[in-house]
């Protein structure tokens, strides 16, 4: 048999083993990364639907930040190039509640409605690759019960988004009690997301405020969830605050020595406080009019002592997008230790850029082992999610 004859048997055999191989090592490659690869908790989508409707309105958006063009298999192509076996997929700021628009309750339930659909959707077309936040159409309380119920009974999402505050109103607000506890009977991951502060429209500063001021409205937030008990009073539920907290490591000294001060407070005054506290307590209205001195003494005393804040911060989660610096992570870990710190990006709204660098600020930190980092990009998010397992 001559050199031709060979080539000729040869040829189409290479050609099916090469064929063979190349769609084998892709599906290894994909099976190992979705049982190896990070789990990214901070990943937006922005729908062309919420586009539209957001369009409608006038809002084009989210946090000072035009709303990005997103796209499913971008995303997919961008967590794949990088390492990202799943993606909890979330609606960022400015969410779904318009407070100016006379048609704001109905506006939310249907955008929720409509988002989670998407969410789940995404979910079914794409095994393994997606988990999703579902959003509530807060602040009406009994709608968000009934999207909670349908979002996590019968799309089986992962978890509820929450923005740090709407209306102005932070979520330690007495207003959300009955969410929290239908989330705390749930045992529900709850992720809190920036949303602008109150006040924003008058501000001059010049600056979005995804640049600044998302991490002092998470740390508002996460303070007054442990100021008005719900931290004490709900402690199934299990809170991600985003951005490493924002603020809250650097700011949580300051805290302590507040509550310290508080509580060593000696003689009559605690004494007369807490009968001045029982009065007041005795109606709404009465409690409405309590001066502002006696209701921190009586929050603190009653929600945040003996413990005191630090107890309280301990338990949050922390994601790392945006935040994986020497800086912000020799802070956060004053607070909590790995085993409450995940991974997250915030892709889209942070572009592909932002990825590799987060990933290698949290890799290349000497301040964390192999392990602290394979819990942090991946074991700590599936004992929160172990539908993902």
């Amino acid at each position: 048999m001559n050199e031709s004859h060979v080539a000729r048997c040869i040829d189409p055999v290479y050609s099916v083993v090469s064929e063979f191989s190349e769609g084998t090592f892709s599906a290894v490659r994909l099976a190992m990364q979705n049982t190896s690869g990070l789990i990214d908790v901070h990943h937006h989508i922005v729908p062309k639907e919420y586009v539209k409707a957001l369009s409608k309105l006038g809002v084009t958006k989210g946090l000072g930040v035009q709303l990005p063009k997103w796209d499913v298999n971008k995303a997919l192509d961008v967590m794949a190039h990088h390492g990202i076996s799943t993606a909890i997929l979330s609606i960022s700021a400015p969410g779904v509640y318009f407070k100016d628009n006379d048609r704001r309750s109905a506006i939310a339930k249907d955008l929720s409605r409509q988002t989670n659909e998407i969410c789940a959707g995404l979910i079914a077309d794409h095994p393994g690759r997606f988990g999703a936040f579902a959003t509530l159409p807060v602040p009406d309380v009994d709608a968000a019960l009934d999207e909670l119920a349908y979002s996590l009974d019968e799309l089986k999402l992962n978890g509820v988004i929450l923005l740090t505050n709407y209306d102005g109103y932070y979520l330690g607000d007495p207003r959300f009690d009955e969410l929290f506890a239908e989330l705390n009977r749930r045992k529900t991951v709850v992720f809190i997301h920036p949303q602008s502060p109150p006040g924003q429209e008058q501000s001059h500063l010049g600056l979005p405020e995804a640049m600044l001021d998302v991490c002092f409205d998470t740390t508002r937030t996460a303070f007054s969830l442990i100021v008005n008990g719900v931290t004490k009073n709900y402690p199934d539920i299990r809170f991600i605050l985003a951005h490493a907290g924002g603020a809250v490591p650097y700011l949580a000294g300051r805290v302590s020595i507040t509550a310290s001060m508080l509580a060593d407070l000696k003689g009559a005054v605690p004494v007369v406080a807490d009968g001045i506290g029982k009065l007041f307590s005795l109606s709404d209205k009465l409690e409405e009019k309590m001066p502002d001195q006696l209701s921190y003494y009586l929050r603190f005393k009653n929600n945040v002592l003996p413990e005191g804040p630090d107890y309280f911060l301990r338990r949050f989660y922390y994601d790392t997008a945006l935040s994986a610096s020497p800086h912000c992570f020799s802070s956060l870990l004053t607070v909590t230790d790995c085993s409450h710190i995940v991974f997250g990006t915030d892709y889209i709204f942070a572009t592909e850029a932002a990825v590799p660098a987060t990933i290698n600020g949290l890799r290349n930190n000497d301040r964390f082992t192999p392990d602290s980092v394979r819990a942090i990009e991946r074991e700590t998010a599936l004992t929160l999610f172990p539908a993902l397992r």
